[in-house]
């Protein structure tokens, strides 16, 4: 098969150009309405909670929405697929399913953040007016200068995770997507904290106070004997949380960052590229 068949620029870009002229009230609809959401979340939450002051405050609130927004926009892609007659006609436009697939990627990943940014932005403004006219004094922009705020970035890493997870899920369930796909994914978590429990009561049974104080990738929860030291980052009376080593956790986390987003996004093209009505 010819690269041109599977990627042209030109094609690739006459695509996502009548993606954005079909769908363009959508978006403009989506962004209307997630701000006017925002907003009353916004304000709900300072006025419910007097304590919130600065923008750092907000960040909860910023993540909350980014992820619950985020993954149900995703959880919509590929909908046509659902739909026996909508689906032929997906199938059938003058596109690869590569320059399909990317079309999806690039909305719900750098699309949806540039409108869900923007319309935190707009309701983070307009609640600021609100509540500097109610209290006289608005909220304090301490992001550049509160050392506390510096690492929440990892959550966009995690973020990405989760959209591809998701993604993944639209092509392979056709119906009820985000359901079946929050189902898949709590099944998963318990496999792998079973499998962890099992391995931490191999190694650790003597010194562990109950099965369940363990977490995969993080460590297990154990009392050391007295003539032995080991570095230790949180005490609960008298038993110590042993933490995975920083040799081993570094390379666990730049994997799950760069490579499990990726990875995903492939088996989901893949997937797509199989599918059939």
């Amino acid at each position: 098969m010819q690269v041109n068949n599977i990627l042209s620029a030109s094609r690739f870009g006459a695509y996502f150009k009548k993606h954005l002229v079909d769908n363009y009230r959508l978006y403009l609809m989506s962004l209307i309405v997630l701000t006017g959401l925002l907003l009353f979340a916004l304000l709900f939450a300072v006025f419910a909670e007097p304590s919130i002051h600065t923008y750092t405050d907000l960040i909860p609130a910023f993540l909350i929405g980014l992820y619950v927004a985020g993954l149900i926009f995703t959880s919509k892609s590929f909908s046509e697929l659902g739909n026996k007659s909508r689906g032929i006609d997906y199938l059938l436009l003058p596109a690869s399913h590569l320059e399909k697939f990317l079309t999806t990627l690039l909305i719900t990943t750098i699309g949806f953040l540039a409108i869900y940014h923007v319309a935190f932005f707009l309701a983070v403004k307009a609640g600021e007016g609100i509540i500097s006219l109610r209290n006289g004094t608005p909220l304090v922009n301490d992001l550049a200068y509160n050392r506390e705020a510096d690492n929440w970035y990892i959550n966009y890493f995690i973020w990405f995770v989760a959209q591809a997870m998701f993604l993944l899920g639209t092509v392979y369930f056709q119906k009820y997507s985000l359901i079946k796909t929050v189902l898949c994914f709590f099944i998963f978590l318990t496999g792998m904290y079973l499998i962890n429990a099992i391995f931490a009561q191999i190694f650790f049974h003597e010194y562990m106070r109950d099965w369940k104080e363990q977490f995969p990738f993080i460590g297990v929860n154990i009392l050391l004997p007295h003539n032995m030291e080991a570095h230790t980052a949180q005490y609960s009376m008298n038993f110590v949380m042993l933490e995975l080593p920083k040799k081993a956790w570094k390379p666990l986390l730049y994997f799950f960052e760069y490579f499990v987003p990726p990875a995903l996004w492939t088996v989901a093209y893949f997937k797509l590229r199989d599918k059939e009505i």
